[in-house]
């Protein structure tokens, strides 16, 4: 047996720009650094923080890079 069901695929781009819509879980981390006064500069950094780990991580993963 089986059912037919229906789904949405949708993409966000999380950059400086981002903006959560209003029915964003409020729980969800990076939609609550996009809120606020000071939300570009919140995004600007955890985008700077994750940048940096990527960078550390490549490094260690592929040393003759």
């Amino acid at each position: 047996m089986s059912q037919a069901f229906t789904f949405t695929l949708k993409r966000s781009c999380f950059d400086e720009n981002y903006n959560p819509s209003e029915n964003t879980r409020t729980t969800t981390n990076f939609a609550n650094l996009a809120r606020g006064e000071k939300r570009q500069e919140n995004l600007r950094n955890t985008l700077g923080m994750i940048n940096n780990r990527f960078n550390a991580l490549a490094s260690w993963d592929n040393p003759k890079a």
